[in-house]
């Protein structure tokens, strides 16, 4: 559930302020305000926001104790703040409002669908699930925007069956719903395992955007949770060699499926030529995908080499510790201790007591007696190792 666009929410709030009728301010306001806010809506409409802003903070001080009037200097508040991107503004300029006294049904709605939109985009999740389902329980007739705002909020909260009912009754009342609502829809059949229904939407999406390579990817993700891994492989190939995915992490998803289908030699196959013909970069991490590959592939001596060839590159930890393990797995003691020593030496080494450990107990086994007792009387320290070094260290001394 990790879906949120701070740049998404605010054109929906933008939106929402569009349908928010602005006739509210002559009904009650005092004539002073009315005059001002009229001289705010000229400034909006030509975009001097900060200068709109200005005064509205003078019109804010002026209607304290005018729990009408200054709600809705508030309101205006909020529209300009989140025209200007200050979601946090907005929250605090729309609570100020809401705490006023005596104020009528219509505007207090407006007031919690307009709150309830910015804690969305706060990430205010529960919060904004209230005061939107609040807006909810009194409106007469909400719109499809609306809905799915409510909706959205209660996704987000962790409520997805109510999220599919509210969604749904969005979609019953449009022709024309936006491309991010089916996104979004896909993502709470899936957290609901609906994952028939939450494929037939997904395939949808691709059938009417066939050119974009974000839905291929994610049927190939969809394919992937369901452990479908050869249709998952050949969503991102269609995809591939109609060039929707060329991406580094896109090329990268697609030789590690060959892992997941058992057949590592074909995806590392095809990295080695990625990498020939510089589609792919010859960094640490291609290096290290293509070992992890022929390892799969039962080839252990290519995957040193490629090893190899990663540790020239730079101290990467991660190299290290996979060279390091195959020469261990393979009781090439001397070359395993060699590798752990320099791993040693790394300034983002975790956990370096299991790595000490690890090259005590190779020089052990090589028979270096004072490498190990180094290793493993440093490893020693760490009260996790310490029983597992006690036999080397006595059999050392």
């Amino acid at each position: 559930m990790t879906i949120t666009s701070r740049i998404w929410l605010s054109l929906l709030l933008l939106v929402l302020l569009l349908a928010y009728s602005t006739a509210a301010t002559a009904q009650s306001t005092t004539r002073p305000t009315y005059n001002a806010l009229i001289k705010v809506q000229e400034l909006m409409e030509e975009q001097r926001l900060d200068e709109a802003l200005a005064e509205l903070e003078v019109l804010h001080g002026k209607t304290l104790g005018k729990p009408y009037d200054h709600a809705i200097t508030n309101q205006y508040m909020a529209h300009i703040s989140v025209m200007q991107g200050d979601m946090s503004r907005a929250r605090r300029a729309l609570s100020d409002a809401l705490a006023m006294p005596g104020l009528p049904e219509a505007l207090l709605a407006d007031l919690n669908l307009f709150y309830g939109t910015v804690l969305l985009g706060e990430e205010e999740f529960e919060l904004a699930q209230e005061a939107l389902e609040g807006w909810l329980a009194t409106a007469t007739n909400p719109q499809p925007n609306q809905l799915f705002s409510v909706a959205y909020a209660n996704f987000l909260a962790g409520d997805a069956p109510r999220a599919q009912e509210l969604i749904e009754r969005a979609f019953d009342g449009t022709s024309g719903a936006p491309e991010r609502w089916y996104q979004v829809y896909y993502q709470i059949l899936m957290e609901r395992k609906l994952h028939d229904d939450g494929e037939r939407v997904l395939l949808g999406l691709l059938e009417r955007h066939t050119g974009n390579g974000l839905y291929w990817r994610m049927l190939a993700n969809h394919h992937m949770q369901l452990e479908r891994s050869h249709d998952a492989l050949a969503s991102v190939m269609v995809a591939y060699v109609n060039d929707l995915l060329t991406g580094k992490q896109d090329l990268e998803q697609i030789v590690s499926l060959f892992g997941y289908i058992d057949a590592p030699e074909r995806g590392a196959t095809l990295l080695e030529e990625w990498m020939q013909n510089e589609t792919l970069p010859t960094d640490i991490d291609s290096l290290n995908q293509l070992a992890n590959l022929w390892l799969l592939a039962r080839e252990r001596q290519k995957a040193k080499e490629v090893l190899l060839q990663a540790t020239e590159l730079g101290a990467d930890t991660r190299t290290f510790r996979l060279l390091g393990g195959v020469y261990f797995e393979d009781e090439q003691w001397v070359d395993a201790y060699e590798v752990y020593r320099k791993a040693m030496r790394s300034e983002d080494l975790q956990d370096p007591e299991y790595i000490s450990m690890l090259a005590g107990i190779s020089a052990f086994n090589a028979g270096m007696n004072e490498e190990a007792k180094v290793a493993l009387l440093r490893a020693s320290e760490s009260p996790e190792y310490a029983p597992q070094i006690e036999s080397f260290l006595k059999q050392l001394n």
